[in-house]
C-alpha cells in the first residue's frame, strides 16, 4: 500500500520522482536493467516465438488427435514389476548391444564391397569351384562305382553257394569291407549304448 501512495504521489509531484532516482541503489537498479534490456528483449521474442507455435500446434486437430492417441496408448502399457525388469534388463544390455551392432556395422562395411564388385563374385566362385570339384568328381565316381556293381549284381544269375562265399572271404576286398563294416556296426553300439 506504501508502494501504491508512492507511485501516486510520483505521478503528481516531479520531485518525489527526482527524490527516488537521484538514490544510488536506484541509479545501481536501473544501468543494470539497461544493460539486460537485450537479454529482456531476446527472452519476450522467444516466449513470443513459443506461445505462437503452441497457437499453431493447439490449432491443428490432426496433430493434436495424434498425440492424444499416442498418450493413450502409453496409458494402456501394462508398468507391472515383470515389464519394468524386462526394460531394465534391455537398458542394461545397451552397451552389449552397442557393441554388437559396431560389429554387424564393421562387418557390413567390409563384406558390402566384396558383395557388389563382380569381379569377387566371380574369383570367389572360382575358388570355391576349385575346392568343391575334387569333391564332386569323388562323389560321382562313388555314384559310378555302386550303379555299375548293382548292374553287375542285376545282371548275375548265378547262384552263391556256401563255398563261393569262403572263397570271397579270402578276397581282401572283402576282408576290408567286413573289417569296416565290424568296426562301424561296434561304434554305433557304443554310441547308442553311451546316451
Amino acid at each position: 500500500m506504501d508502494a501504491e501512495m508512492k507511485n501516486q504521489n510520483a505521478n503528481q509531484d516531479p520531485s518525489l520522482v527526482a527524490n527516488e532516482l537521484s538514490k544510488p541503489e536506484v541509479q545501481e537498479a536501473l544501468v543494470t536493467l539497461i544493460q539486460k534490456l537485450p537479454q529482456i528483449k531476446e527472452a519476450v521474442v522467444k516466449a513470443e516465438q513459443g506461445i505462437a507455435a503452441v497457437s499453431v500446434f493447439a490449432s491443428d486437430t490432426d496433430s493434436l488427435n495424434y498425440l492424444a492417441e499416442r498418450v493413450d496408448k502409453f496409458s494402456k502399457l501394462a508398468f507391472n514389476k515383470e515389464n519394468v525388469e524386462a526394460l531394465a534388463t534391455i537398458i542394461e544390455s545397451l552397451p552389449q548391444l552397442a557393441k554388437m551392432v559396431a560389429l554387424l556395422d564393421k562387418v557390413y562395411s567390409t563384406v558390402e564391397p566384396l558383395v557388389s564388385d563382380k569381379d569377387t563374385l566371380a574369383y570367389l566362385a572360382d575358388t570355391t569351384k576349385l575346392v568343391t570339384d575334387p569333391v564332386k568328381d569323388r562323389v560321382q565316381e562313388g555314384v559310378s562305382i555302386v550303379k555299375e556293381a548293382n548292374e553287375r549284381a542285376e545282371r548275375n544269375r548265378d547262384t552263391i553257394s556256401i563255398f563261393g562265399v569262403l572263397k570271397m572271404l579270402k578276397d581282401p576286398a572283402v576282408q576290408k569291407g567286413l573289417k569296416f563294416t565290424q568296426a562301424l556296426l561296434e561304434v554305433l553300439s557304443e554310441k547308442k549304448f553311451a546316451k
